[in-house]
């Protein structure tokens, strides 16, 4: 999977919102990050724009996007935020500028499908990691983790090591392959589309919010279903936060439903990663290999983000 080429100071980072509308004030807070680094931030041009519960019309953010995917001047495309609407323009997409083009794509949530689209239809890495919303009001820790990966070929071991304390299921051992995944609601949005790229060998990185424990069940069980989950070799779950039964609701617990899950998959599974929607959200590249170690309790990345 092709390496975008690392960004150097003065590179620009464009700024998208293909999916919820931004707060300006979140934007600012992000884009005084972004400068502090030495990097030059472009908004793009229908940023601000609000349609319900999307950042304006399907056609505009599909051309916002494009215009930035298609700008060789543009290095890295950053959401602004998270949401919903990035699967709605996926048909309007140009994956091919991308292919042609690498640059780093970085987001969380929504931009998970954007995330899978480059992966099946571009064949690049990206970027999982804080949006542009989330760097303006990050840990001073969280934002080097993200700038690290962004400018390093190979970053140093502290960051491309990430403690997963939690061991599911009974099966151990150490595997490697390609982290691919993100959202799992996104995931579970993709799968049987031509964005899906396929997991066979790869790591499986799951994070997700606010879905009840038999909602995460549908999901995982719809996944598996679309033949999707066939070769994977491992998973490593980040936050998973406030995914508790409703109240007044008898169903499973949501580390019962992931064991029944894992354990018909039979591969080694940690979780406990400070990566999602949770108090932490440490950036790591898709698409890069990595090796989950049971024993230890770490996934570790054997390569970088970027060339």
């Amino acid at each position: 999977m092709t390496r975008p080429p690392r960004l150097r100071p003065g590179d620009r980072i464009g700024i998208v919102a293909p999916s919820g509308p931004v707060l300006r004030r979140y934007v600012v807070a992000g884009l005084k990050v972004l400068e502090a680094a030495g990097y030059r931030p472009r908004l793009s041009r229908h940023l601000y724009e609000r349609r319900g519960h999307l950042a304006g019309t399907d056609q505009r953010r599909a051309d916002d996007l494009n215009r930035m995917l298609r700008d060789p001047d543009i290095r890295c495309v950053l959401m602004a935020r998270g949401g919903f609407g990035a699967m709605r323009i996926a048909a309007d997409v140009d994956w091919g500028a991308m292919r042609r083009d690498p640059k780093v794509f970085a987001g969380y949530s929504d931009a998970t499908f954007l995330h899978l689209g480059f992966q099946a239809r571009s064949g690049v890495r990206t970027l999982h990691g804080p949006n542009l919303h989330g760097l303006g009001f990050g840990r001073t820790g969280e934002i080097r983790r993200w700038l690290s990966w962004l400018a390093n070929p190979l970053p140093p071991d502290s960051i491309r090591e990430l403690s997963a304390p939690l061991r599911i299921g009974t099966r151990g051992g150490e595997v490697s392959g390609r982290v691919l995944g993100g959202n799992l609601a996104l995931v579970h949005h993709a799968a049987c589309t031509p964005y899906m790229p396929s997991l066979r060998s790869a790591i499986l990185f799951f994070e997700e919010v606010n879905e009840p424990p038999y909602k995460i069940d549908a999901m995982l069980t719809h996944i598996a279903l679309a033949g999707s989950l066939k070769g994977v070799r491992g998973m490593a779950l980040g936050s998973f936060v406030n995914c508790v039964p409703k109240p007044k609701h008898k169903e499973l617990k949501l580390g019962q439903v992931l064991r029944d899950h894992i354990g018909v998959l039979g591969v080694p599974a940690l979780g406990g990663m400070k990566a999602g929607h949770g108090p932490r959200n440490w950036a790591l590249p898709l698409g890069a290999r990595a090796t989950l170690d049971s024993r230890r309790g770490r996934l570790v990345f054997e390569e970088g983000l970027v060339a």
